[in-house]
């Protein structure tokens, strides 16, 4: 889930303003040709390196080490007043990462070098039907972008067995209405995302607890997605990254609340352990299917 504007511990907030450009997609207006003409090139090298047939581990890792180095920045998508797609690279959170990476390396491995495909793609893992309809047409918690992104064929949630723990009902954002300005301004917007939330609480996810890491990540490779599980009543994921595999060693790369994109020194073990806010985690495998 991405969080704006809401006093955590484990939240920085940094306003960073995000203007209407092109139809449909917003990117900063003073880097808007920049970030086109970035990501156009990284396709471009992308499509002179991997054909259709590549390994997608290796399609994904690719463009998850083109983004090292930006800078953290929480709530990026809320700052319009009217929904577009947010296309930037000026900032980014752990969620615009991981979708960041996902899109680009889908468009490498569908054949294409296209901004459009790049951006095509985009829309169709962040929001429900793969259209803009609206704030609440939006995957908002990363539990419901699993969930919808598993149903539309695009990613696998792995270890979903009845023996393991369940992720938390999520309620958090219609129980932090006044957080979220664009729920605080609207009751309908209000009473949509509370039925969603309800839909999702039909929904059982399990979870990875800490103790167990060890024992699954065996199983795990480079380019899967992964979703730290929140300690947090009515929030389902607090944090999310890609897998990195060293040969044995599990460890990640993620859009760092203390800085920017990074590869994280600790494992994923290790993380998970040391933070207070998480309890176990997620892991989810990209499909990687033309669509």
């Amino acid at each position: 889930m991405r969080i704006s504007r809401i006093k955590l511990p484990f939240v920085r907030i940094l306003i960073l303003v995000v203007l209407f450009s092109m139809p449909g997609i917003t990117v900063h207006a003073q880097h808007q040709d920049e970030a086109r003409t970035t990501i156009t090139s990284w396709l471009e090298e992308g499509a002179g390196l991997f054909g259709p047939d590549a390994d997608p581990a290796a399609v994904i890792e690719f463009y998850g080490k083109k983004q090292l180095g930006i800078e953290y920045v929480g709530g990026l998508l809320d700052e319009n007043p009217v929904e577009t797609l947010v296309v930037t690279l000026e900032g980014s959170d752990c969620v615009l990462y991981v979708e960041n990476s996902y899109a680009l390396a889908l468009t490498t491995l569908q054949g294409s070098r296209s901004w459009d495909r790049f951006t095509e793609n985009l829309k169709l893992l962040r929001y429900r039907d793969g259209k803009i309809d609206g704030y609440n047409s939006r995957l908002h918690y990363f539990s419901d972008w699993m969930k919808t992104n598993q149903e539309k064929g695009l990613i696998e949630v792995l270890h979903q067995e009845t023996g393991l723990p369940v992720v938390n009902q999520v309620q958090f954002m219609s129980a932090n209405r006044d957080a979220y300005p664009r729920l605080a301004e609207s009751d309908s917007l209000f009473y949509l995302i509370a039925t969603r939330e309800a839909q999702l609480r039909s929904h059982t996810m399990y979870y990875i607890p800490t103790e167990k890491i060890p024992e699954y990540e065996k199983n795990w490779k480079t380019g899967d997605l992964l979703g730290f599980v929140s300690t947090i009543d009515g929030l389902d994921i607090a944090h999310t990254a890609l897998v990195h595999r060293d040969g044995d060693r599990l460890g990640f790369y993620h859009a760092s609340t203390v800085g920017e994109v990074m590869k994280d020194p600790k494992t994923i073990y290790e993380y998970t352990r040391d933070r207070r806010n998480v309890k176990g985690v997620v892991v989810a495998r990209p499909l990687f299917q033309d669509n």
